[in-house]
């Protein structure tokens, strides 16, 4: 019965764990993926860090996910380490090969969503400027308007002047 209730507990710490995490993202714009450090210092411990560290980049995207471990903790680790009878620095090699592929996974669907976004925008500029091209066209049409329309009363006001003083001008005193 107890078992039960551990299991049960750790699978549902488990599956929080994982939730509510988001993509981060470097300083660079690119995704940074969760990785793993293995220094003696900070054995064990996850972090974020910049896409391209490897490349040299200056970007200095940094940030731990877990809390320094206690020194038992890590004692453990690095005696679990031993154990393998495999160097550490091999092992590290065959996860940084992991973490590079996945890199390169996650570069390019985010240089893929970049693209859509780009083809996005450029499809909305494209209609913004055929919008601005007719609602020009179409004020030019309304400014024409209003010219023609106050050339005519300005027509028809001379017009009633002229009637006004033909009358006056026949009429006897």
């Amino acid at each position: 019965m107890e078992s039960r209730i551990l299991s049960s507990n750790s699978n549902s710490s488990h599956r929080s764990e994982g939730e509510g995490e988001r993509e981060r993202f470097c300083y660079c714009g690119l995704p940074s993926p969760r990785r793993t450090s293995w220094t003696r210092m900070n054995l064990g411990r996850r972090f974020y860090g910049c896409a391209r560290y490897r490349e040299g980049s200056k970007c200095k995207y940094f940030k731990w996910i877990d809390a320094k471990f206690s020194d038992r903790a890590t004692e453990v680790i690095l005696d679990l380490l031993d154990g393998r009878r495999q160097p550490p620095s091999t092992f590290v090699d065959d996860l940084d090969d992991v973490d590079s592929k996945q890199i390169e996974a996650s570069s390019a669907n985010y240089l893929k969503n970049e693209v859509s976004k780009q083809a996005e925008v450029s499809s909305v500029n494209y209609l913004l400027k055929n919008e601005d091209s007719r609602m020009r066209n179409e004020r030019k049409c309304y400014q024409m308007f209003i010219i023609v329309l106050f050339c005519y009363i300005a027509y028809l006001m001379i017009k009633c002047k002229a009637l006004e003083d033909k009358k006056k001008f026949l009429q006897l005193p």
